[in-house]
C-alpha cells in the first residue's frame, strides 16, 4: 500500500485593511459679487418684448435722493403695433444736472429709469476720470436721446424711440483736456497705451459689468458707433464694450 503524499494547507493571507470611506469635503462655491448697480434688465424671459419701460412709482423721489435736478416732461406715445407703442414713453424727465455736476451739450430727455441710471453713470465716469487724468469731467457732448426711429443697421426699434438711450461723443475735463470717441477709442489697437483710449474702454466695460446699463455699444461693435458710445436700458443685454 502506497502512502498518499501529504498536501500542505494553503497559506491564508489576511486581506489588507480597507480604510473607511471618507466623504469628500464639501466645496463652497465662490460667491458671485452682485453688480454694483441694478439698473440693467437681467430677466432673460422678456428679451423679445419691445416697448418703453414700465413707469416706476417712486421714480421722481429716487431721482431727488440721487442728487438729480430735473423737470418732468411729456412726449406721449405713438400708435401701437401688436399692442406695443413704436415710439414715446409715459414717464419722462428732462435732466438739468446730475450728482457728478456734469454739463451736457443739451439737457438729456430720458425715461425716469434711464435718468436714474445716468446718475450712477456720472459717478462711475468721475471715478475713472480722476483715476486716469487726476481731473474731473465738466462737460459731455452727446448726440441725442429721444428720436422715433428703428436701429440704423438692424430690424429693431431703437431705444431712442422710447427716450431710453443716450449717445456719448466727447468728454471735457476740468484741466482742459478733451476725450473724443472718434479720435481716441482706437478699436484697431488691442492694448492702447494712450490714457484717453484706456479711459474710454475702461469706462465702457464698467458701465456694462456693473449693470449701470443693459446695453453698452462702442466702436468695437459696428461702424455706426465709430464716433460715440451708445448706452440704454433695453430689456435685452448687449456687451459691445469689448471686441
Amino acid at each position: 500500500m502506497v502512502a498518499s503524499p501529504s498536501i500542505a494547507a494553503p497559506e491564508v493571507v489576511a486581506p489588507e485593511p480597507v480604510a473607511p470611506a471618507v466623504a469628500p469635503e464639501p466645496v463652497t462655491p465662490e460667491p458671485v459679487a452682485p453688480a454694483r448697480f441694478a439698473h440693467a434688465d437681467v430677466d432673460p424671459d422678456n428679451d423679445a418684448e419691445p416697448g418703453p419701460p414700465a413707469p416706476l412709482v417712486d421714480c421722481e423721489a429716487r431721482l431727488r435722493e440721487a442728487g438729480v435736478t430735473f423737470k418732468p416732461a411729456r412726449i406721449g406715445t405713438s400708435r401701437e403695433v401688436d399692442g406695443i407703442p413704436r415710439c414715446g414713453a409715459k414717464q419722462v424727465v428732462r435732466v438739468r444736472r446730475g450728482p457728478g455736476s456734469i454739463k451736457y451739450s443739451s439737457s438729456p430727455l430720458l425715461t425716469c429709469t434711464m435718468a436714474l441710471a445716468l446718475a450712477d453713470f456720472e459717478r462711475v465716469a468721475q471715478e475713472e476720470a480722476e483715476r486716469a487724468f487726476g481731473s474731473r469731467i465738466v462737460g459731455i457732448d452727446h448726440l441725442g436721446t429721444f428720436n422715433c426711429r428703428d436701429m440704423a443697421l438692424y430690424d429693431l426699434v431703437s431705444e431712442h424711440s422710447y427716450a431710453n438711450g443716450l449717445d456719448l461723443r466727447r468728454f471735457t475735463l476740468a484741466n482742459g483736456a478733451v476725450v473724443d470717441v472718434l479720435k481716441h477709442f482706437r478699436p484697431d489697437q488691442a492694448e492702447p497705451t494712450d490714457a484717453k483710449s484706456r479711459f474710454l474702454r475702461t469706462l465702457a466695460n464698467r458701465l456694462f459689468d456693473e449693470a449701470v446699463f443693459s446695453v453698452v455699444v462702442t466702436p468695437f461693435f459696428d461702424s455706426a458707433h465709430r464716433n460715440h458710445i451708445h448706452v440704454d436700458l433695453a430689456r435685452y443685454r448687449v456687451d459691445g464694450s469689448r471686441p
